[in-house]
C-alpha cells in the first residue's frame, strides 16, 4: 500500500470539461444543472475520506433526481476515460501520480482509474478526482463494486491513508520441498483495533497473501545459485549475513514490501541458511 500525492484538479473544472461538447443539448442541459450537486459531493467525499468515515456516506440513486447513473457512467467511459475524449488528459495526470506502480498492491503495473467508492453506488463521484485512484486491472476488478459498510471494511485510499512506517506485513517461511513463504497482516501493537482491521481487510480484498507468495517463489529461484555459492564460501553464517543485508535494505525503501518481509523470515531462519536453501527446486526446462 503506496500513499501518493492527492489529485490537483478541482472536481467542478473535471465535470465542466467532460460536459462540454455533449451533443444532446438536452443532456448537456440536465448535466450542468447538477453541477452543485457535484461539487457538494466531492467536498462530503473529502471530509469524510480525511476523517476515516468514507462508510457513513449514503449511496445514490442519481444525480439530484436530474442525472441518471447510466448516464454519469456513460459521461466516465466516453468522456473521460476514452483516448481522445475532453477529460482524457486528466485521465493521464491521475494515472500518472502512481509512478507505474499499482498503490494497492504495491506490486503490478498501473493500467487504469479505479473508483474507490463505485460510481454504480455513487455517481457524483463518476470523475471527482479524488475518487478516481490509479491502479492495475487485477486490482480493479478484485474490489468490483464493493462499498464499506462499517469502518472496518475500508480499504487503503492512497490519496488519504496513510499506515505509516513501522512494520506490519509478516511472512513465515514453511519448511518443505521446496520451502514457500505466507504472508499475513500483523499489527503493531500500538496500533488502534480498528486500523489494523482495515489492514486485515484490504490485505483479504486484493488476495495480496496470494500475490505476494507467487512473487517470493520465483525469487527464491532466483536467488538459489547465488546463496548456494555463498554458502559453500563461508557456509550458513555468511548466507545469513547476505540475507540479513538484503533485508535491511529493502526495509529502508519500502517497510511493508513482500521482499523486506521475505528477507527478514529467510536471515532469521537457521534451517534456510542452511539445509532449507538446497531444498529450492532448480529452473526446469
Amino acid at each position: 500500500m503506496r500513499k501518493l500525492s492527492r489529485p490537483k484538479e478541482a472536481p467542478a473544472t473535471v465535470f465542466l470539461e467532460c460536459v462540454e461538447g455533449v451533443a444532446e443539448l438536452g443532456l448537456r442541459e440536465r448535466f450542468l444543472r447538477v453541477r452543485p450537486d457535484i461539487e457538494a459531493a466531492a467536498k462530503a467525499f473529502e471530509a469524510a475520506a480525511r476523517a476515516g468515515a468514507l462508510y457513513t456516506l449514503e449511496e445514490e440513486e442519481d444525480v439530484a433526481g436530474v442525472v441518471t447513473k447510466a448516464e454519469m457512467s456513460d459521461l466516465y467511459d466516453g468522456r473521460m476515460a476514452r483516448r481522445g475524449s475532453p477529460g482524457r488528459a486528466t485521465y493521464d495526470r491521475l494515472m500518472l501520480l502512481a509512478r507505474g506502480i499499482c498503490p494497492l498492491c504495491g506490486q503490478r503495473t498501473v493500467s487504469t482509474l479505479d473508483h474507490h467508492l463505485p460510481r454504480s453506488k455513487f455517481p457524483s463521484l463518476a470523475v471527482t478526482p479524488d475518487n478516481l485512484v490509479p491502479a492495475c486491472l487485477n486490482c480493479n476488478q478484485a474490489k468490483r463494486d464493493q462499498r464499506p459498510r462499517t469502518a472496518r471494511e475500508q480499504t487503503f485510499h492512497p490519496y488519504f491513508d496513510d499506515f505509516g512506517q513501522e512494520p506490519w506485513l509478516h511472512a513465515e517461511l514453511i519448511e518443505g520441498t521446496p520451502p514457500s513463504v505466507r504472508f499475513s497482516v500483523q499489527p503493531p501493537e500500538s496500533w488502534p483495533e480498528e486500523r489494523g482491521a482495515r489492514v486485515r481487510h484490504h490485505f483479504k480484498t486484493y488476495q495480496l497473501g496470494k500475490l505476494y507468495a507467487v512473487h517470493a517463489g520465483v525469487e527464491l529461484v532466483n536467488l538459489r545459485h547465488g546463496l548456494l555459492w555463498l554458502q559453500k564460501k563461508g557456509g550458513a553464517k555468511k548466507v545469513r549475513a547476505y540475507l540479513k543485508d538484503e533485508a535491511a535494505s529493502r526495509a529502508a525503501a519500502e517497510p511493508n514490501s513482500w521482499q523486506t518481509a521475505l528477507y527478514q523470515a529467510l536471515s532469521t531462519s537457521e534451517w534456510f541458511c542452511g539445509e532449507g536453501l538446497r531444498r529450492i527446486r532448480a529452473p526446469g526446462p
